[in-house]
């Protein structure tokens, strides 16, 4: 028998009021249920601990470690074909110091030596990636290199890792040389005979050299780039078959230029030797039926001439005194903020 909650008389069932005070007795409002927790705060919290047991068990897997020497090197190379004397060939990396040269190869028309070493607690033995590939046609022969030593980073890492890359070439191919480094310098050497269609080194930080002994031909535009670091060119007694373009550039980082030409130029080499900071360095030596023209700029700096035997005019506009004769250099000294230096000499 229900009771009223006011006065606690008798109600009979199903009454709405109580009989004895009128107070209104209406059915109980049902209480809502507890709402279902949401699974996806849990899921998330599960997926954080796992992933921080993990990250943990990595980072002690590297902590115990043993600290060890890593020492990987591999050649690879193209065969040598038939009536093949045009090279075209690029290669790529990106750290590391590249060594280009010219050899009586025997058997291979180009090989590619990889040496990379350093100690490090590596769990991966995968140190670079290699690409190497070749093509022929008909008497041109392209050959496109890449490397890429960021595998050695991925899980550790090699610490103190050096990379070093060989770049032999036969000395018969005309050849179409482009390297370019991202970290590290690269450096050129040729002898005599060698035949350069086109010339680009480039390096983002780094030094880039190219040493261009006598008779070497030089058969298209030359072009040396770095963003930090030097450029240097060493030209001695070249054969030029045209009108050349020559391009010395550093953002960050001295610009040098040793020019020697002996007569026999028959052609006109235009020099451009820029910088935006740093200094701009050039010796040039001439004779014969060789003239140069030498213009200098700077915004804030100084031109300075150690010697001008043969030439006359300003520091800003130096020229031979047999300038224009058969063959030229004109040469652009440029440098935003810097010294420009000149050492020049013509003889008959």
């Amino acid at each position: 028998m229900p009771y009223c909650n006011k006065c606690g008389a008798k109600l009979n069932e199903g009454a709405n009021f109580c009989p004895v005070c009128g107070n209104a007795v209406g059915a109980r409002v049902a209480q809502p249920e507890p709402r279902r927790v949401e699974r996806r705060l849990s899921t998330s919290l599960a997926l954080f601990i796992i992933f921080i047991i993990v990250a943990a068990v990595v980072s002690l897997a590297f902590a115990v470690a043993p600290i060890r020497f890593m020492d990987v090197s591999e050649t690879r190379d193209v065969p040598y074909r038939v009536n093949v004397d045009v090279l075209n060939l690029r290669f790529t990396a990106d750290v590391g110091r590249v060594q280009v040269g010219f050899e009586d190869l025997s058997g291979k028309l180009v090989s590619l030596q990889v040496s990379v070493t350093g100690y490090g607690n590596l769990i991966t033995s995968k140190l670079y990636a290699l690409s190497f590939d070749y093509t022929y046609a008909g008497n041109v022969l392209t050959v496109t290199s890449e490397i890429d030593t960021r595998p050695s980073r991925m899980w550790g890492g090699l610490s103190r890792m050096n990379a070093s890359y060989r770049l032999l070439i036969h000395r018969t191919l005309r050849t179409s040389l482009e390297v370019k480094t991202t970290t590290g310098e690269t450096l050129l050497s040729t002898r005599e005979g060698v035949v350069l269609n086109a010339l680009s080194l480039e390096a983002t930080t780094g030094r880039v050299e190219a040493s261009l002994l006598e008779g070497v031909v030089v058969a298209g535009d030359v072009s040396l780039k770095a963003v930090t670091g030097g450029v240097a060119l060493y030209w001695d007694n070249l054969v030029v078959t045209k009108s050349v373009l020559v391009n010395l550039r550093t953002t960050t980082g001295g610009v040098d230029a040793h020019i020697t030409q002996d007569e026999g130029l028959r052609r006109n080499v235009t020099v451009n030797a820029e910088t935006t900071t740093g200094s701009v360095d050039l010796t040039l030596r001439i004779r014969g039926d060789v003239g140069a023209r030498i213009e200098s700029s700077f915004v804030t700096g100084s031109i300075n001439i150690d010697n001008r035997v043969g030439f006359s005019g300003l520091k800003n506009l130096l020229q031979s005194t047999n300038y224009p004769d058969d063959g030229n250099f004109d040469l652009t000294l440029r440098t935003t903020t810097g010294s420009i230096r000149i050492d020049t000499g013509y003889t008959v």
